[in-house]
């Protein structure tokens, strides 16, 4: 379980950069999706947010809700958005391993 918190956190700090550095979105989100598939004890199978939240949907299906955003934070140039895009992935993460 540490490993999970420990990913979130990194996954925060992904997201304070990703601020000024759009390109740190994705990683951030990504990051975020990781720490709950560690919680879960999954090993992740994607390397894309739109695949890691896939997998992670399997467990908890709303957050398929989030995929549109996924799919933008996967794409091949960072949006002016990607930073609030990061951040819902985060909170969800961040909620969820506060009540396991």
């Amino acid at each position: 379980m540490s490993q999970s918190f420990d990913r979130l956190r990194d996954a925060e700090h992904l997201l304070v950069e990703a601020e000024a550095d759009p390109n740190k979105a994705a990683e951030a989100a990504r990051a975020a999706l990781r720490s709950l598939l560690d919680a879960w004890s999954v090993q992740p199978e994607g390397t894309t947010v739109a695949a890691l939240l896939d997998q992670v949907a399997q467990t908890d299906e709303s957050l398929h809700d989030f995929r549109p955003d996924a799919v933008v934070l996967d794409g091949l140039e960072p949006q002016p958005d990607a930073a609030k895009r990061a951040k819902i992935f985060v909170d969800a993460a961040r909620a969820r391993l506060a009540n396991i």
